[in-house]
């Protein structure tokens, strides 16, 4: 009897998703650079987060001048607004300006998302070094006159620079190679808690709600 031919296996998941997807995903340090820049101008705010050993922040680190006074908070993704300036997403924060966990403090790695304007989704996410701008410094004057056309909100005749410079701190955040290989989660993260809530029971609307009117047949 002549020897049957091997039957081919079936198919696994993997196989399926290697037919779906043959060329897994890697970075590409031209296109993410540009792709983060793009994005970055786009987006008024970015989400971060602890990468690596910056989880283990210093829960005790003294808050002073030329820092971020800030409480540590949680480890979790956290939102700030920021500006695209010299190359590096560029925030100012401590003091009276928005708060930034223990983990995000000049030093450490943190992963920077940005979301997509159109979407709203996750669309990039990098890491970075997050560095300390000096008041006093060259870069000191265009971050925070950058920061400061963005800034909403602020008091007419606020001496900003000065208040920064004595209470806040501006740090930036350059991408340290492309892009993070994403990990297919949703980046969902709890809202921080806030002392915002509503004013107590909805008022009352005279008459009633509208009711739809039935029509006679």
């Amino acid at each position: 009897m002549p020897e049957q031919p091997a039957q081919p296996a079936p198919p696994t998941d993997g196989d399926q998703n290697s037919e779906k997807n043959e060329t897994p995903w890697v970075p590409e340090p031209d296109f993410d650079a540009a792709l983060i820049e793009e994005a970055a101008k786009k987006s008024g705010l970015v989400w971060l987060s602890p990468a690596g050993l910056s989880a283990k922040a210093d829960a005790g680190r003294p808050s002073g001048r030329g820092g971020p006074s800030a409480p540590s908070g949680p480890s979790g993704p956290q939102a700030v607004w920021h500006v695209w300036h010299d190359s590096a997403v560029t925030i100012v924060a401590g003091g009276a300006e928005q708060p930034l966990p223990m983990w995000a403090v000049p030093g450490r790695v943190v992963e920077v998302a940005i979301r997509s304007k159109e979407q709203g989704g996750r669309l990039i996410s990098f890491l970075s070094q997050v560095a300390l701008v000096a008041p006093g410094t060259p870069e000191w004057g265009p971050a925070a006159e950058a920061l400061h056309a963005e800034r909403l909100n602020l008091a007419e005749g606020d001496r900003y620079q000065q208040r920064w410079a004595e209470e806040s701190a501006i740090l930036r955040m350059r991408p340290l190679g492309g892009a993070v290989t994403p990990d297919g989660g949703s980046g969902a993260a709890r809202p921080l808690p806030t002392p915002a809530t509503t004013l107590g029971r909805m008022p009352r609307m005279v008459g009633g709600l509208p009711r739809e009117r039935t029509r006679k047949k």
